[in-house]
């Protein structure tokens, strides 16, 4: 099939816009503000949950009925912007775009080309695909993570799918998984009592009573390791983008910055050796491992780092990193924002949203330009 030039997609977008977009506007924005509506309420009522068993837990009446308050307050602040606005759409989406882009995202692809796009949560492939980048060895320890859009498809003859991925301690994120809360506060508490019921007998039977001391030291223990985990998290915020290559990979070789931002990966040393190449510059700025140090340098040749070097730059990256296994390359890029946006929290879609939509798919899509993997030649 013959590829779109940049002009044809440009043209293609105007189309889209005036057609789909410009005379909907309107109700875009209304579904928009909509939806952000019903996530506060609806993070109101997890809230108030979460209080609850808290409150309940430890006796503290005045805080039962507080909390009460707001869940009811949140019900029908829910039910009556939902009866106002004639919808039961419910979305835990602070910018409130899941409708949207479910009605628009897959039309606007076609611009680019047959991609597919699919939200993104905490499905099985979602799982699984969060194992497989462990596996590469390019991504950090995470404490919270969300796959968000996940688009794939043919480009230049080249498979690829991109993932946006958000492990940073984000709104959305927080929302999310606010929902665990009141469980884990009651697996929390329940498995509490019953360490401190088996230490209070044990302690009784022998007469030691010292080894109640255990309770408060493994609570500062633990405290101070949050702390820790805290101030040393390095979150990743930006797509993993997966290319199929013309060439089989018998080993695995992964790269990353030689910076504090790399703290939290982990892998098995023995398995992998340093591989130094002759660039001094880029061995500075980049570790690089592999189980096989000849395959390591077939695909990581000069004109390879060059385009690499340069990527960084090109596309806006904190940091940029990269892993050869199963005839795949895939490209982790940390961009720090939230990409692939068709609304805001703070601002109205318009037709600027969706020219940066533009921009941020076409520059993944060059990535194929820039690293030559539509040429049948090798890297």
């Amino acid at each position: 099939m013959e590829e779109k030039s940049i002009a044809q997609m440009k043209k293609e977008l105007n189309e889209f816009y005036f057609k789909e977009v410009k005379d909907n506007i309107d109700e875009i924005n209304r579904i928009r503000k909509l939806e952000k509506c019903n996530t506060f309420c609806a993070v109101g009522m997890l809230i108030g949950l979460s209080g609850l068993v808290i409150s309940a837990f430890f006796n503290l009446n005045s805080l039962v009925i507080f909390n009460l308050c707001l869940i009811v307050l949140s019900v029908l602040l829910m039910m009556l912007n939902n009866m106002h606005n004639k919808s039961k759409t419910i979305s835990i989406d602070a910018s409130g775009e899941a409708v949207i882009k479910k009605r628009l995202m897959n039309n606007f692809l076609k611009i680019f080309g047959d991609f597919q796009w699919s939200k993104g949560g905490g499905s099985k492939v979602d799982i699984e695909y969060i194992r497989t980048l462990q596996k590469l060895n390019i991504i950090n320890y995470t404490i919270i993570g969300n796959i968000d859009d996940h688009i794939e498809g043919i480009y230049k003859d080249v498979n690829f799918r991109i993932f946006e991925y958000d492990s940073s301690l984000s709104l959305q994120n927080l929302i999310g998984y606010l929902a665990l809360a009141p469980f884990l506060v009651g697996c929390g508490c329940s498995v509490g009592l019953c360490v401190l019921g088996i230490l209070v007998m044990i302690a009784g039977l022998l007469n030691f009573f010292w080894l109640l001391l255990i309770i408060p030291i493994a609570l500062l223990i633990a405290f101070i390791r949050l702390i820790v985990l805290l101030c040393t998290y390095v979150p990743f915020r930006g797509v993993f983008v997966e290319f199929d290559m013309n060439k089989n990979f018998e080993g695995h070789t992964f790269l990353f910055e030689n910076a504090l931002t790399n703290r939290g990966i982990k892998y098995e040393h023995s398995a992998f050796q340093d591989v130094i190449l002759e660039d001094v510059e880029f061995n500075k700025k980049y570790k690089i491992f592999s189980d096989n140090q000849i395959e390591a340098r077939v695909v990581l040749t000069p004109a390879f780092i060059e385009r690499f070097k340069n990527m960084k730059t090109a596309f806006k990256a904190k940091y940029i990193r990269a892993a050869f296994k199963d005839k795949k390359i895939t490209i982790a890029v940390n961009a720090g924002k939230d990409l692939f946006a068709m609304a805001n929290l703070t601002k109205d879609t318009s037709a600027e949203t969706f020219v940066e939509l533009f921009n941020e798919i076409l520059s993944v899509l060059q990535m194929i330009d820039a690293l030559k993997l539509n040429q049948r030649t090798g890297l």
